[in-house]
């Protein structure tokens, strides 16, 4: 017995001994594996703060964008107000003429905004048509189906089945033609049910189609109305100018009040210089738009052309949504702008005239030479309902006497982007376009600076 414990006692005592003598664990003893992973969660947490860090950033940017373009709308329409009150203190006659084209500015732009309507409006009822005949002759064709199903019920006379059953001899005929009668039965019901939602969706088509047509008819009234009121109100402003003209004493009294349009105009470009240069660079241009391929001709689309115009059609050309060229990056050299408009050059640079005067028909499309921002918008006395864009590199271009406009102050346009239509506001005499080239204020050739043609 007393040998028996002495064996416990030393098992117990080579047992303990062999624990204490253990080496301690230390942290270079970590499996590789635990050192991975606390590396890669090291990594996730830096990745973390970092894009939060990206996204505050973003968001105090964007904040500051946001800022600064308010900043710049409110400059840029506390210049053109000034512009206005220098104006209209020095004649009441300008105040009359700049009132009867901004009138005039926002009836043709309304017209051209009931241009768009109504071919939109053309579009969904040639749409409708389409369908609308689609859906006519698939339901012709259910018609024929389900005639042809109820002549082979009248050929078997009124009892059917019981006709079915007596022809049968065998069992297995009987529960096969049975079966077949029921499958016949339920075909042609589902054929009735088919055939009543077609002419169900025939009738809701149509009257889609009749209140397209009604819509498109109340907006080509309307189109009438404002074309009638745009055409007034060329004949007033014709008028009025003829006055202005009659109030000169001579030609040097209208070649002197010329010359004070022309300082206004060159104090405007110069406070709006200083404005621009404080402004950050354009955005990139967005990519190309990849090439449209023609749909095919539409079935029954003729039929639009029973609703017609019981007027003429107006002269804004509804040519705004054509695709953009592609133009390289304006860098700031001469011959990279694309002309504003394609009429021939009336007047050229020079011999008192510091741009061109550019034939062109009321409501053409003014359209941009280069990428760049608008810097104004508004009307100054001289030039009528006037557009400036600054395209960096101390270069601006000016689009004068138009009839309306279609951009504001702070906009970004890309090259070609139509900008106003053509007109004669401001006192010139016939449509067109007076155009203007600057470089660091002062003007230029234009045609050094536009493309051959």
């Amino acid at each position: 017995m007393k040998a028996r414990a002495a064996g416990v006692l030393l098992t117990l005592a080579l047992a303990v001994s062999g624990v204490s003598a253990a080496p301690p664990r230390h942290a270079s003893s970590a499996s590789p594996s635990s050192e991975a992973e606390h590396a890669a969660q090291l990594k996730y947490e830096a990745e973390r703060a970092k894009d939060a860090q990206e996204k505050r950033e973003a968001a105090a940017g964007k904040t500051q964008a946001e800022g600064q373009l308010h900043d710049l709308h409110a400059q840029l329409d506390a210049l053109a107000a000034q512009q206005q009150q220098a104006a209209d203190a020095r004649s009441d006659a300008s105040k009359s003429l700049r009132r009867a084209d901004g009138e005039l500015g926002q009836s043709v732009r309304a017209l051209r905004d009931t241009d768009a309507a109504i071919a939109a409006q053309k579009s969904r009822l040639a749409d409708l048509q389409s369908q609308q005949g689609a859906l006519a002759g698939k339901l012709s064709k259910q018609r024929a189906e389900l005639a042809a199903l109820v002549r082979s019920a009248y050929a078997l006379g009124g009892d059917e089945q019981l006709k079915l059953l007596l022809a049968q001899d065998r069992v297995v005929d009987l529960a096969r033609a049975l079966q077949y009668h029921r499958y016949l039965e339920a075909d042609r019901v589902r054929r009735i049910r088919a055939l009543s939602g077609q002419l169900q969706a025939l009738a809701d088509l149509s009257r889609q189609v009749d209140a397209q047509a009604a819509q498109l008819a109340t907006t080509r009234q309307q189109q009438a109305a404002q074309l009638a009121a745009v055409q007034a109100q060329r004949t007033q402003r014709r008028q009025l100018v003829a006055t202005l003209d009659a109030g000169y004493r001579d030609r040097a009294a209208k070649m002197q009040a010329l010359g004070r349009d022309a300082d206004a105009l060159n104090g405007l470009v110069k406070q709006l210089a200083v404005v621009m240069a404080r402004q950050p660079p354009l955005p990139p241009p967005p990519p190309p738009p990849p090439p449209i391929k023609s749909p095919p001709p539409k079935p029954h689309a003729t039929q639009v052309a029973s609703v017609k115009p019981s007027h003429p059609l107006p002269t804004v050309e509804p040519s705004a949504d054509r695709p953009l060229p592609v133009v390289a990056p304006f860098t700031g050299e001469p011959g990279q702008f694309l002309w504003p408009i394609g009429g021939r050059v009336l007047q050229g640079f020079g011999e008192g005239n510091t741009g061109l005067l550019i034939a062109g028909h009321a409501g053409q499309d003014v359209r941009a030479v280069a990428d760049g921002r608008v810097a104004f918008a508004n009307w100054l006395k001289g030039y009528g309902l006037l557009v400036i864009v600054d395209h960096g590199h101390g270069v601006m271009s000016l689009y004068a006497n138009n009839d309306a406009l279609l951009k504001n102050a702070g906009d970004v346009v890309r090259a070609g982007e139509p900008l106003a239509t053509v007109g004669s506001s401001g006192g010139q005499g016939r449509d067109a376009l007076y155009f203007e080239v600057r470089l660091n204020g002062k003007a230029v050739d234009p045609r050094g600076w536009l493309r051959a043609r």
